[in-house]
């Protein structure tokens, strides 16, 4: 299995992010040090572009990283500009189900070390087309007859 990543995607937006904050200070220091005389409404143009971004503070990018482990394999998962990195191991012999989410994550039932469920959800809104449905494959290939509870 090839490794599923989706770190181009992620990584186009957090340069967005740079090049916008790059053309709100020029659009700062044109207005308040080269040219000062020129109206306020110019300030709005430096504004207008953060409502494009206002459904990508609420779905927040994420790095995704999946690879196979032996009869199974490792989702890992980390927030942009974040240390902090989750990892799960799906097996089929802890994978149990699936369950119903939002149109933004996959729902997986997972056995614990405790032989206890728990319920893990993937965010794969920042996943290409081909890469999700090559993660859908892998985990019908882990257990092809997981229900939906």
């Amino acid at each position: 299995m090839k490794d599923i990543n989706n770190k181009g995607k992620v990584n186009r937006f957090k340069f967005l992010l740079f090049f916008y904050g790059l053309f709100i200070v020029f659009i700062f220091v044109y207005k308040f040090i080269i040219a000062p005389e020129l109206p306020s409404i110019i300030l709005l143009a430096a504004f207008a572009p953060i409502f494009g971004f206002m459904s990508s503070f609420i779905n927040w990018p994420l790095y995704i990283h999946a690879s196979e482990a032996e009869g199974g394999m490792v989702i890992n998962s980390q927030k942009l500009f974040s240390k902090k990195q989750t990892s799960l191991l799906v097996t089929k012999y802890n994978f149990d189900s699936y369950f119903e989410t939002d149109h933004l994550h996959i729902g997986l039932n997972i056995l614990d070390a405790d032989d206890k469920m728990q319920q893990h959800k993937v965010k794969v809104s920042w996943m290409r087309l081909k890469d999700l449905r090559a993660l859908e494959e892998k985990l019908r290939d882990i257990n092809p007859y997981a229900p939906v509870k």
